[in-house]
């Protein structure tokens, strides 16, 4: 089994130049662009956890954001909040080993915060089984250099070069790293005799240092202990004045720390064995270059005693131990959830289930709330449009179609006579794509209440909205808009305007951070001009402010006892919140603390067009009635 090593370290230089070549943008998206606010868990096994470390220091640097590395089993008993509420990234070059493909199983039973898997060989079996989950995102190419031997080098390679690629987008440089330049200097120390290294880490040194952990271990070539520099010097030291025959250093130098990393071992006695491995480049870039230079070592290491890292034999147990199917022990671990606790969940967080009365008292109220939908019989559902029935994403929203899942859940509502209303912040272009979705026998049943409600119209009836537009933009609009532009410069913020009578619409390519700001400083504006008539939403997608007495999506409800409303935003600064606030309402993502409305019931791990698509498979429709039948 395996190859040898040294023949996996020819090819890094092609690995490298591959890896530099690839569209990371996918990648780059989810870790630095889509909720970068929200706490990363890392998934890998072996030498892919090395990479987890990589990734969760990059995402901490570029987000500021706390991340974590975690093993797949420890993925299970980190337990389902962590789950549901963390970004989780699997990386794995094989994907097929059985502990990333069930943490993944586990991720898509409960996360609804987003997802994203990274291998580096097409038709592997964690590709398959994610063929049945669109929710989660891929990225899959296959590594020019195929299969690595025992030890992770090649693919090990790709995936730190593919995440700092992502991670510095424009100011990545191709040909960084000159791989003839990367052996380290010859040892001083005969190294066929050291059994025990204690590797020392600071700055961007500690992936490198999981890394030579797991393949001195995997290999059988000695036993490492890890330590940054100062942890170092709380008791670590004791084991070279005990034990320390045998024992040498393995020094991880940056420029960052080069002072503290001399000084440390300048505390130590001369006759304790050092081995530095260095680099003169600094950031995400330096991990590489030490990364590589770690590989050089465990070749030398290697030829010292006499064994291939590459091809170190197996035993048996080994095999047996690697592929054991354990998916149902793990069941014990992370039992099933109710329905009931998620929905309560939802709504209170973790910290409620701190006061016991606090969480009964929201458990009894959505027993009633269901009780309630069930016994409802309702001639109109009312939707949010971004969110609820077309994804958030930029891709998604430029679509002239409904997707084919959401469109074939609808058809049956109204073959049997159901009233639909669309309540949107968006223009015609809604109105647009569900004249492309829907037969045109069934327009009359469908209204569109277009710019969060300010115009109600009839599917296909566009004179309303063009005599609509045509009213004046309003001035305190107006007022707000420049004064927007004189506290944050276009050219500070990447934000666009977009006038619209009784709506300021604000969207582009903005950051969280960016995005946070802009609201932020809407509100102030308007409390410090005293603009009583004006409010700002968010969306999906982007901001709305409008004159809030002639504006509310509470508009497109004619007859609230006998309408469903279905949004995604229903947290108080959402622009679902009032139309969720009625009697009759379910969110599909976010929701309000209001215990008489705004429940997301549908099961852990679902969220948006998931959980629309259940919603809408436990209704039935006849002669324009509509029931409902849930449980909790």
């Amino acid at each position: 089994m395996g190859k040898p090593f040294k023949g996996e370290l020819k090819k890094l230089s092609k690995t490298i130049r591959w890896a530099e070549q690839q569209d990371v943008t996918r990648l780059a998206q989810f870790l630095f662009a889509e909720n970068k606010q929200i706490p990363l868990v890392c998934i890998g096994s072996g030498g892919s956890l090395s990479a987890c470390h990589y990734a969760v220091q990059l995402y901490q640097q570029r987000n500021g954001v706390l991340a974590q590395a975690m093993t797949p089993l420890q993925l299970m008993y980190a337990g389902h909040n962590i789950i549901r509420s963390s970004k989780l990234l699997f990386l794995s070059a094989s994907g097929k080993n059985k502990d990333i493909l069930n943490a993944i199983k586990y991720g898509v039973k409960y996360n609804e915060t987003g997802m994203m898997s990274l291998t580096l060989r097409k038709n592997n079996p964690t590709e398959e089984l994610l063929e049945r989950y669109p929710k989660v995102q891929r990225w899959c190419e296959d590594i020019p250099s195929e299969k690595d031997g025992f030890l992770a080098t090649n693919s090990l390679l790709a995936i730190f070069t593919l995440l700092c690629k992502a991670a510095c987008a424009s100011k990545f440089q191709n040909s960084y790293f000159k791989l003839s330049d990367l052996q380290p200097a010859t040892f001083p120390q005969n190294l066929s005799v050291i059994q025990n290294f204690i590797v020392m880490y600071g700055a961007t040194g500690e992936p490198v240092a999981w890394d030579i952990e797991s393949k001195l271990t995997e290999a059988a070539l000695g036993s490492a202990l890890l330590s940054d520099y100062r942890n170092f010097g709380h008791g670590r030291h004791h084991w070279f004045d005990k034990r320390g025959e045998n024992s040498c250093i393995i020094a991880l130098v940056t420029p960052v720390e080069r002072e503290l990393a001399y000084k440390t071992i300048g505390c130590l006695p001369k006759s304790v064995p050092v081995i530095y491995i260095e680099t003169e480049l600094d950031g995400p870039q330096a991990s590489i270059d030490m990364l590589l230079k770690a590989f050089h070592f465990v070749n030398d290491l290697g030829e010292a005693r006499g064994i291939d890292p590459g091809k170190p034999g197996v035993p048996g147990y080994g095999r047996l131990l690697y592929n054991l199917d354990y998916y149902k022990l793990t069941n014990r671990i992370l039992p099933a959830e109710k329905t009931l606790e998620v929905a309560v969940l939802r709504k209170l967080g973790v910290v409620g289930r701190e006061n016991t009365p606090l969480w009964v008292h929201y458990s009894e109220a959505c027993q009633r709330f269901v009780r309630q939908l069930n016994r409802g019989k309702f001639t109109t559902i009312a939707f949010d449009y971004d969110g609820t029935l077309s994804a958030p994403d930029r891709k998604s929203r430029f679509t002239n179609r409904l997707c084919d899942e959401i469109r074939d859940a609808l058809i049956p509502l109204l073959e049997n006579e159901a009233l639909i209303v669309v309540a949107t912040g968006r223009g015609k272009s809604v109105g647009e794509l569900f004249q492309e979705s829907i037969d045109q026998k069934y327009w009359p049943q469908i209204k569109v209440g277009y710019y969060n409600g300010a115009c109600l119209s009839a599917l296909g009836d566009e004179d309303e909205l063009k005599k609509w537009k045509e009213q004046p933009f309003d001035s305190e609009l107006k007022e707000l808009e420049e004064e927007l532009r004189l506290r944050l410069p276009a050219g500070c913020v990447g934000y666009k305007f977009e006038e619209r009578s009784l709506q300021l619409s604000i969207e582009g390519e903005m950051t969280q951070t960016e995005s946070q700001l802009v609201y932020d400083t809407c509100r102030e504006i308007i409390w410090d001009k005293q603009m009583k008539g004006i409010c700002v939403w968010r969306s999906s997608h982007s901001m709305d402010i409008v004159v809030y007495r002639e504006v509310s999506k509470l508009r497109v409800i004619e007859d609230p006892e006998h309408t469903l409303c279905i949004g995604d935003y229903g947290t108080v600064d959402g622009n679902d919140y009032e139309m969720l606030t009625s009697k009759y309402s379910l969110s599909v993502d976010r929701v309000s603390k209001n215990t008489e409305s705004c429940w997301n019931i549908a099961p852990s791990g679902m969220k948006g067009l998931d959980a629309t698509i259940y919603y809408l498979s436990r209704m039935r429709a006849n002669e324009g009635k509509i029931t409902c039948k849930f449980s909790v």
